[in-house]
């Protein structure tokens, strides 16, 4: 039934799924070798099949349409697209993540770092000029994501579930220069009622309140994010106004259909 709505799809699709006897996947096999290498060649395939050991080196493009997030596999996919072949001059990986589904969101983040590894770079309906490096970890991404806090013209959402005091207090000295320039910074982070330690978290959410950032507080929340001017987007596994793991990543991407799209699922605007 998929090979037959595939087919009905893309019609020039070869697939390599299962379900299919062994002289279906010959057959397959046979098609993929006998392509002629001035034609587009479509591949339809489960990671069984498309996995160690495939090689078809006119492979540029591929759309990652099933959840994974072991960096390995990543790689093992990603390398199907690293052949040498004449005419070859860029790789693309279509990646697709919900964000409205938690363990999904975080297998996409886990994949972020992945794709950091391998040196690729994260594009959204185009790229940025600067930096060249879209795809930062924990140690390199602040002086870009404070520039780009510096520029805001009209306004700054932060979604940060965790805030700690001198993460906190360290952006604050930034925010108020934005502030300055009547730029409406929100903060979106969680309640005091979520967490057993409360204390120092008030005098930090306090501060913050004082300075004159809109604190929104929603319960539970787990997306880490950042908008400004419903434009430009650090969106990954970052808590921004908290220190995390060097192994967490965030990628800055300019894309104003994102940049709504994460503001509507924290319901908040």
């Amino acid at each position: 039934m998929l090979a037959k709505k595939i087919k009905e799809t893309i019609p020039n699709a070869i697939t390599l799924i299962g379900g299919k006897a062994a002289k279906e996947k010959k057959q397959a096999l046979s098609s993929i070798s006998e392509a002629p290498p001035d034609k587009p060649l479509t591949l339809i395939a489960t990671g069984k099949y498309i996995g160690e050991g495939f090689d078809e080196p006119r492979l540029d493009t591929l759309f990652l349409a099933m959840p994974i997030s072991w960096k390995g596999t990543l790689k093992q996919y990603a390398g199907r697209l690293h052949r040498l072949c004449e005419g070859k001059r860029e790789v693309r990986i279509y990646d697709y993540v919900d964000i409205h589904v938690r363990m999904l969101e975080k297998m996409y983040n886990k994949r972020l770092s992945g794709y950091a590894s391998i040196g690729y770079k994260a594009k959204a309906e185009g790229f940025v000029s600067e930096p060249a490096d879209i795809i930062f970890d924990n140690r390199n991404f602040l002086p870009v994501y404070q520039n780009d806090v510096l520029k805001a013209g009209r306004e700054i959402i932060i979604v940060s579930p965790f805030i700690t005091k001198r993460r906190a207090l360290q952006m604050l000295q930034i925010m108020k220069a934005a502030l300055e320039k009547k730029v409406d910074v929100v903060v979106v982070t969680r309640p005091t009622s979520d967490f057993m330690e409360k204390q120092g978290l008030e005098e930090t959410l306090d501060a913050l309140q004082t300075s004159g950032l809109n604190m929104v507080y929603k319960s539970k929340i787990h997306q880490k994010f950042s908008v400004l001017d419903r434009r430009i987007v650090w969106y990954g596994s970052i808590n921004l106004l908290s220190f995390g793991r060097s192994e967490e990543s965030i990628m800055r991407l300019e894309s104003n259909n994102i940049a709504n799209e994460l503001i509507r699922s924290m319901q908040f605007c």
